[in-house]
């Protein structure tokens, strides 16, 4: 029987097919473009404004529009006080979870305990062919003294 790749919307709960990692529904999705589009508009038709006051008067949820400047879709654009603290260290940042600080400390601390965990499966794996080693000596030599 094969395989069926159904999940639950995070959002609303209905069931759909997603498309690649989607988490969200197509209706869902929809809504969220329509949010996006709305947004972009406001910030061009109001150059120079605020967060606060993008939010106000787009009437779009700030949490929304704190995710929209947190993917970085506000990089080139006119709006003022686009920043929020670091998910680390709470450093103002105007895109990403973290300042590059604390981005370089993480990927940091990532290498060390990936370079840890392979230094165990290297020494593992070593042991293992040791014992495969030793053991096949064995057998040789007892294979030559039975001739």
């Amino acid at each position: 029987m094969a395989d069926l790749n159904i999940r639950n919307c995070v959002r609303c709960k209905k069931i759909f097919m997603p498309v690649g990692k989607e988490k969200i529904c197509p209706d869902c999705r929809a809504e969220d473009l329509a949010l996006e589009e709305r947004v972009k508009a406001y910030v061009r038709d109001h150059p120079r404004i605020t967060v606060n006051e993008l939010i106000e008067g787009s009437g779009v949820p700030s949490k929304f529009v704190w995710r929209m400047i947190q993917q970085g879709l506000f990089e080139n654009s006119t709006l003022k006080d686009a920043k929020y603290p670091c998910g680390r260290c709470g450093t103002l940042i105007t895109r990403g979870a973290y300042c590059s600080e604390c981005e370089g400390k993480l990927k940091e601390n990532a290498q060390k305990f990936a370079n840890a965990l392979n230094s165990k499966k290297r020494a593992a794996e070593k042991k293992s062919s040791a014992k495969t080693f030793s053991d096949s000596m064995y057998e040789n030599i007892n294979s030559s003294r039975n001739r």
